[in-house]
């Protein structure tokens, strides 16, 4: 059964299965960073998820206004909302490089920075 799945495809080009562990995570910083790099990856998919549905309620509260003006101006600024979170989401990750670069300090490569304070 294991066999099976180290030669499952899963449409994936790379994907190697069960059967191998990446070299990248032997070591502490790399489990770490990619434990980071996972909550992340998470957080922003529940980030876009909350964009949606905020997006979309807000639409449905602008669909079922019928000419209230004070509905409608709800509407418009839940869906305003929605789209500044989604802006500042989206720009987070550039805006973290740059802020790095700025103090001359590797925020977004976690690896590096653990491999910095580890002693040896």
């Amino acid at each position: 059964m294991k066999n099976l799945y180290a030669n499952a495809d899963a449409g994936f080009s790379g994907f190697s299965g069960f059967s191998e562990a990446d070299p990248a995570l032997s070591d502490a910083p790399g489990r770490f960073a990619s434990i980071i790099t996972n909550i992340v990856a998470i957080l922003t998919i529940f980030a876009g998820l909350a964009f949606f549905l905020w997006f979309l309620v807000g639409a449905l509260t602008w669909i079922t206004a019928s000419n209230d003006p004070k509905q409608l101006d709800k509407a418009k600024n839940q869906m305003g909302t929605a789209i500044v979170g989604l802006t500042i989401v989206v720009l987070s990750i550039p805006i973290t490089y740059i802020i790095g670069k700025i103090i001359g300090f590797d925020i977004i490569n976690f690896e590096t920075i653990i491999e910095a304070i580890t002693p040896n």
